[in-house]
């Protein structure tokens, strides 16, 4: 396979054209609900040339390995970020200018590698004032309505990977509780927990004290202290829709070094949930790539984001 040249460039004012868009975006308030009075008018058609190509190996994809030679094979583009402009709370200006995008696929895996320059590596949120850095791909079909930028529609669900800083610090270094950010905490007495000194989660928590901790004990994915992968997977049908999906087989890793993230993230190309968007090699799907900025407070709907793109999953051998 021959190895691609420097990186393709969207423009700016290219990828602002897209804001047309969102003009005619309504957000009213009632009752404490937001909600969207009229998502846009006139559709946006898709564009003639692919966004990303998504390049076939014959080695398995390296979704979580971002250091890999291999992501010389597929041609890098280097795509401009938006604010988000179509739901409360809104977020004018991005605070992370473009991304530089690629994409691999095995025939069974697909895997995204995403780079951008931050200054300050963002990986706690232990205390109320500490947000992550983070990134996500939501695929989904094609063609679409420029509706489906709004995370999905009740007919066209999209499938998203979303990697967190914190939870790769999980990873990479074990569960961050509170003594990270507060090295003095006293520990609170616990019966269940008589006669441990400074207790760690998980180890030091058997069954029956985890209901005190009811995030956990419940399973939210959230609270979890064991993390098998810094991806989540999750189903989105619109604005605030956001599901975590059963099967948690979306797999990455990302690495800050000299100011500069680089994430590698992935899923099996075969769906495994209820409407998660199965791919199909030989065909097109929507795509979009989102930014959260740590040190700018990102968190929720308060990130940067491309416009609605394409993906055109290469054939295979």
């Amino acid at each position: 396979m021959e190895e691609q040249g420097e990186p393709r460039t969207i423009s700016r004012r290219q990828i602002v054209k897209g804001l047309a868009a969102t003009a005619a975006v309504g957000v009213a308030v009632a009752g404490g609900a937001y909600g969207l009075t009229e998502l846009v008018k006139s559709t946006e058609k898709a564009r003639s040339e692919p966004d990303l190509r998504s390049v076939y190996i014959d080695e398995p994809a390296p979704a979580s390995d971002p250091e890999s030679g291999l992501w010389r094979k597929a041609s890098a583009q280097k795509v401009a970020l938006v604010g988000q402009a179509a739901i409360v709370p809104l977020k004018p200006q991005p605070s992370v200018e473009d991304v530089t995008v690629r994409s691999l696929h095995d025939g069974k895996t697909i895997a995204f590698l995403l780079e951008w320059e931050d200054a300050e590596k963002d990986e706690h949120t232990i205390k109320i004032d500490q947000f992550r850095d983070a990134c996500g791909v939501l695929l989904g079909p094609f063609p679409a309505s420029v509706a489906l930028w709004t995370m999905g529609t009740p007919d066209s669900p999209v499938t998203i990977l979303h990697w967190k800083a914190d939870w790769q610090l999980d990873i990479d270094a074990g569960f961050q509780d509170l003594e990270v950010a507060f090295p003095n905490v006293s520990f609170d007495f616990y019966p269940p927990l008589v006669g441990i000194v400074n207790p760690k989660i998980p180890d030091d928590y058997p069954e029956e004290v985890r209901n005190r901790l009811p995030g956990w004990s419940v399973g939210n994915p959230i609270s979890q202290p064991v993390k098998t992968s810094p991806v989540e997977k999750l189903r989105a049908i619109g604005p605030g829709t956001l599901e975590h999906l059963d099967t948690q087989n979306a797999t990455g890793k990302g690495i800050w070094k000299n100011g500069k993230w680089k994430v590698a993230m992935g899923k099996p190309l075969q769906a495994t949930d209820a409407e998660e968007t199965s791919i199909e090699p030989g065909k097109s799907y929507s795509l979009v790539f989102t930014v959260w900025s740590g040190l700018d407070t990102d968190r929720g709907s308060r990130k940067s984001l491309t416009m609605l793109g394409q993906l055109e999953v290469a054939a295979g051998a």
